[in-house]
């Protein structure tokens, strides 16, 4: 169940590109919103070649700068939907200011926005995405951006098909309750994918073909009919290659995926997904939204 969603915002048109996501997400599931903003210390370098040091005058003025576009933001949010919308400013470094609001705060989700070729919107987070990422202890929705088009409004910002990629862990089936909640009583389509490594897919009547029906029928049928009695459409795949995280985008391209929700940590092994690796690839480079569990 979510009932409140973060928006960290730097005043940036790249981290404006995540409010239509969190009203529209706001409005499904009767959550309220707050946006945060971490102010950090901004440092000057010293033309010598020695360490960089606080600028309190150059400080003063960005604070100002960057909180007046974060309160413009806010004011267009609010002219746009009546969802309940709370702002918060802090200080310090903002992935761990970011991580501690939310364990503070009660936070069920956090939007954010990161650049079309990887990265966050800003230095300023001050972490690279998985070493954020490994801090947050809640979902957390990966909007994509490019940069000369992040002012724009996306065409759509449901999510209509959610593939879930599954390596029979516990922690990646963590995803599928993430979708589920996600998705909430909207009518979505779920894809479970397991992709299987070729050093696994040997099978005693045939290979690969043979290995991925047994795999299905033993893992991912039983999992989606747990499900499928709640009315929800559920459906389940395999395939065989060494390459998990091209696999896993390549499906969703050809599947017209909205979102992957992505557990990014797993048991280990040529299957398994672990932060830094297949979650690491999918967070850079995947094109469509993914929701990162934790």
């Amino acid at each position: 169940m979510i009932r409140r969603i973060l928006l960290p915002l730097d005043g940036s048109p790249l981290s404006e590109r995540g409010v239509p996501y969190v009203l529209h997400l706001a409005e499904r599931h009767g959550a309220e919103v707050v946006v945060l903003h971490v102010e950090a210390p901004h440092l000057t370098p010293i033309p010598a070649g020695g360490l960089p040091i606080p600028d309190a005058a150059r400080d003063i003025g960005l604070v100002v700068d960057e909180r007046g576009s974060v309160e413009r933001i806010v004011r267009r949010m609010r002219k746009r939907s009546t969802v309940p919308i709370d702002v918060v400013y802090r200080e310090g470094r903002a992935a761990q200011q970011i991580a501690e609001y939310c364990r503070e705060a009660g936070i069920d989700l956090a939007v954010m926005c990161t650049h079309g070729r990887g990265g966050f919107s800003r230095f300023w987070l001050g972490s690279t995405a998985d070493g954020l990422l490994r801090q947050l202890a809640v979902p957390t929705l990966l909007i994509r951006g490019t940069r000369g088009t992040a002012r724009s409004t996306p065409s759509d910002v449901s999510f209509p098909r959610i593939l879930v990629p599954l390596d029979r862990s516990p922690h990646a089936e963590a995803a599928m309750h993430a979708a589920i909640a996600f998705a909430g009583e909207t009518a979505v389509t779920l894809t479970l994918l397991s992709v299987i490594h070729p050093m696994t897919a040997v099978s005693d009547t045939g290979f690969p073909t043979q290995a991925e029906r047994e795999y299905c029928a033993q893992y991912l049928e039983p999992l989606a009919e747990r499900y499928r009695h709640e009315g929800r459409a559920i459906e389940v795949e395999t395939e065989v290659t060494a390459d998990v995280a091209q696999a896993i985008i390549d499906h969703a391209n050809r599947h017209a995926s909205s979102l992957i929700a992505l557990a990014t940590q797993g048991l280990g092994g040529v299957q398994r997904f672990v932060i830094g690796s297949v979650a690491d690839k999918l967070i850079r480079t995947a094109p469509m939204p993914v929701l990162v569990v934790p």
